[in-house]
Order: C-alpha cells, then sequence, then structure tokens
C-alpha cells in the first residue's frame, strides 16, 4: 500500500517542479521534493524488510534448538 501513496507523492513534486519559471529552481524542487525523499524512503523499506527477515530467522532457529 505505501508504494502507492509513494508514486502519488513523486508524480505530484515532479508535476510541481517542472512547472517551475526556470531550469534551475525546477532541478532544486526536483531534488529536494522528489529524489531525496523517495530515495529515503525506498531506503526505510528496504531496511524494515531485511530487520523484518533477520526476526524471523532468528525466530526460526530457536525454533529449530528447541525441537
Amino acid at each position: 500500500m505505501w508504494h502507492i501513496v509513494l508514486i502519488g507523492y513523486v508524480f505530484t513534486t515532479m508535476m510541481f517542479s517542472l512547472a517551475q519559471p526556470s531550469i534551475a529552481r525546477a532541478l532544486i524542487y526536483l531534488v529536494f521534493w522528489t529524489i531525496l525523499p523517495t530515495v529515503f524512503a525506498v531506503w526505510v523499506a528496504i531496511v524494515r524488510r531485511r530487520n523484518r527477515i533477520a526476526k524471523w530467522q532468528e525466530q526460526q532457529n530457536s525454533a529449530n534448538e528447541k525441537d
């Protein structure tokens, strides 16, 4: 579900940056309002997935040790 919100955010901020009167201002808006937050959101999703997998593997290992 989060990816749908991210796609909408990227589309909206990209259209906003393209509507700027100068190229420099458009690039600044694109980098600071679109690219950096998108990279951060993807990084957070990757870290959360990695941590969830590590926790699941730890639970599986502890369950196998009990048997």
